[in-house]
């Protein structure tokens, strides 16, 4: 299974540098237009996911409607970004006063929410479950920078003591690949620029 991960446009949480938000956050302008560009990336390559997979928060599934139209779309709430709680939609300055430790321990709970820890173990189960039907396809996934964030370690060996050791950029592409004798998987790419950058770097018109 090759799996390729991509992270929701700039949404309107993204830009008022919240937590989290919530999964009721749309695009903004700007994230619609890089989706767009994403989209119109994979297009030229000649891209065809076999199976594709999206988050259920807004931001994603409007991602995945641009990135890829015409596919459908199996929408996984396993794919979510982390449940943040009471705390989803303050700035993410005042979180870090409030709780200046709360990163020094991936199964501290968010109040109210859950912890990275407990993210990770939705997202794995969520690969162990699709991995057997999807070996030897192309699999699109549309989500958040948590859940790519644990694939991305899980696959590297990185242990979630590092969380997030990697963050995926809005619009950015990672892949995956997983063979049947791979228990982890291999990265094959990791970007952090968004299509809209990328763009220019393999010479695609504007």
């Amino acid at each position: 299974m090759k799996l390729i991960l991509v992270r929701h446009g700039l949404s309107e949480a993204n830009q008022r540098a919240v937590v989290t938000g919530t999964p009721d956050d749309p695009l903004s302008p700007a994230g619609t237009a890089q989706v767009q560009d994403t989209g119109d990336l994979l297009a030229c390559a000649g891209f065809h996911p076999e199976q594709c997979y999206a988050s259920h928060w807004k931001r994603a599934r409007e991602s995945a409607a641009r990135i890829a139209p015409g596919n459908a779309f199996h929408i996984d709430t396993r794919l979510g970004e982390t449940n943040a709680g009471e705390v989803a939609e303050w700035p993410l300055s005042q979180f870090l006063a409030t709780y200046s430790d709360f990163y020094s321990d991936h199964r501290r709970p968010y109040p109210g929410g859950e912890s990275h820890q407990q993210l990770n173990e939705r997202v794995l189960a969520w690969l162990e479950e699709v991995r057997l039907p999807c070996e030897g396809k192309r699999v699109l996934a549309v989500t958040h920078a948590g859940p790519i964030a644990c694939l991305l370690q899980h696959a590297l060996g990185i242990p979630m003591e590092r969380f997030p050791a990697l963050l995926a950029r809005n619009a950015s592409l990672s892949v995956i690949e997983y063979g049947p004798a791979e228990p982890r998987g291999k990265v094959l790419a990791f970007s952090q620029s968004s299509a809209e950058s990328l763009r220019d770097l393999i010479g695609l018109p504007t």
